[in-house]
């Protein structure tokens, strides 16, 4: 028997909670009190209690747990102890109660520690932790670090009272030079379930360097992977590929001692360019001499930037050209070509066609001469108070013009796929009987080939053409011309078809309204 009142018989049958109720109408919140000293007792539920207490009769109303028992997490990294006693009951029989739970635990194979069983501190109705185990810890992921490439963002800055334009442009590399490394991705360390299971851990993730295999050689230094160049040149970074270009170092002035430049690769030049002499190349090129430029007849890069840390004084021959961009002092009477055209002080009587165009916007000038952007021109001041006739032009991109452009061509393309089709289905089947063709069908056989060539290679330019144009149509931006500081009368300010002469002194952003006007 565990409890008698005048209400109701409690006792323990078989493991199994009898209540026998012989009057109605016990306090639930007692009943609470009452079980306090009872922590063995598990109810079935809170219905069958009440119930029990409002009906004479006998109820089972639980089950009689035993004094102590195990839980096993479904992932078998923890083991819970729950013993069923009061403060006293365990203070009296804690000997007794460890014992059972070590027999439990040694029972379901549990690796535990017995010292800690004794050092863990009980409170009734909580559950004691009893064993846990240690989750794998993934390895570190590998990690990559490359040479720093040059920052070819041009700054303009005051030495006493000259205007500097630096840029830190070509990085020249030697043979063996690091270029980056690879630190490789970590074992990870294994963790253990409760029974001493292994639980294998990850290895890091991997990261894959990305470099031109040609230049750059990988090579097992200490324990991490390093990148060393395979010879000397220009640092390089191609679509993404870390590269070491083949360069071309002249030490003092292109002129009558060197002739002009032709070279594949990069040019770094650490004197002028003399009148009348060129520098072609297929990489980047720098001239590095400050004072600038004169009367030169060419600088044109195929695949690179330009830079020209001096001015460039051109006697309107000088033709500065890049594929990319181009990064000037300033430009007197030249011709200047390039993706992105950066100028650091002015542009006089010059002629400047871009994407975009950049004179200093703080303080750069441009005076006469024809600038030309696709997309914007920025300048601190425009003309100047002689009125002079200064063109500002921005073209900008007719997208509706461009699209239908590329459906021209995409069906041209087309056409162009179904002839050569056609000419190596009839070539291959006189190929198979060449033996036995004429003079004639054999020279019909021989221009055949040289037209397929023809066609494939129409194939090729149509389809980096439509590549090109989508590209242009994707990327482009409304055209505006920015004046920050003052734009003078003389100015003539071109966007798309729309243009206007300045009579007065303005400046600001010039766009397109919504309505297709031009804000001046």
């Amino acid at each position: 028997m565990l409890v008698e009142n005048e209400h109701f018989i409690l006792l323990e049958e078989n493991n199994k909670v009898i209540m026998r109720t012989v009057k109605q109408g016990f306090p639930i919140k007692s009943f609470d009190a009452l079980t306090a000293d009872l922590p063995r007792l598990k109810l079935h539920s809170f219905k069958e209690l009440m119930k029990a207490l409002q009906t004479e009769g006998e109820h089972e109303i639980g089950i009689f747990s035993a004094p102590c028992e195990l839980y096993i997490s479904p992932s078998k990294m923890k083991a819970e102890l729950y013993i069923h006693a009061t403060t006293e009951e365990y203070a009296s029989n804690r000997e007794l109660y460890i014992d059972q739970a070590i027999g439990l635990l040694e029972s379901k194979g549990v690796s535990y520690s017995k010292e800690l069983l004794y050092k863990m501190p009980f409170v009734p109705g909580n559950p004691m932790l009893a064993a846990v185990g240690r989750e794998p810890v993934k390895g570190q992921d590998a990690s990559v670090s490359y040479i720093e490439m040059p920052d070819r963002k041009p700054i303009l800055r005051e030495d006493g009272s000259v205007d500097h334009y630096e840029l830190n442009f070509v990085t020249s590399i030697a043979k063996d030079d690091w270029l980056g490394e690879k630190i490789p991705a970590q074992e990870g360390v294994p963790g253990f379930d409760i029974f001493g299971n292994i639980i294998a851990a990850k290895r890091g993730e991997d990261i894959k360097l990305v470099y031109d295999r040609q230049s750059v050689g990988e090579f097992q230094e200490e324990g991490k992977v390093v990148l060393r160049a395979l010879h000397g040149g220009a640092l390089e970074q191609t679509n993404g590929l870390l590269a070491v270009g083949k360069q071309l170092i002249i030490p003092e002035d292109v002129g009558t001692k060197t002739g002009s430049i032709t070279f594949d690769g990069a040019v770094r030049v650490h004197g002028t360019v003399q009148a009348g002499f060129s520098v072609n190349a297929t990489g980047d090129i720098s001239i590095e001499g400050k004072e600038g430029i004169t009367n030169a007849k060419e600088i044109r890069s195929e695949e690179g930037d330009v830079y020209i840390k001096g001015g460039v004084f051109g006697a309107g021959e000088t033709v500065i050209e890049a594929k990319n961009s181009v990064f000037v002092k300033h430009a007197n009477n030249a011709k200047i070509y390039g993706k992105q055209v950066n100028i650091g002080l002015y542009s006089l009587g010059s002629e400047i066609y871009a994407d975009y165009i950049s004179i200093d916007r703080h303080k750069g000038k441009v005076i006469g001469g024809i600038t030309e952007a696709l997309f914007s021109i920025e300048c601190a001041f425009a003309g100047n108070s002689h009125e002079r006739l200064t063109k500002l032009t921005v073209k900008g991109v007719d997208k509706e013009g461009e699209l239908e452009e590329i459906q021209r061509l995409a069906e041209q393309l087309k056409n162009e796929h179904e002839e050569l089709k056609k000419i190596e289905l009839t070539m291959g089947k006189m190929e198979t009987v060449k033996s036995s063709l004429s003079a004639a069908q054999l020279e019909m056989l021989d221009k055949m080939g040289t037209t397929i060539q023809a066609k494939q290679q129409q194939i090729m330019s149509l389809d980096q053409t439509i590549k090109t144009k989508l590209e242009l149509v994707q990327t482009a931006v409304s055209p505006k011309i920015e004046v920050t500081r003052e734009a003078y009368p003389g100015v003539n300010l071109q966007i798309g078809k729309m243009s206007a002469m300045l009579n007065r002194e303005t400046k600001g952003v010039f766009e397109l309204t919504g309505e297709g006007v031009l804000n001046v």
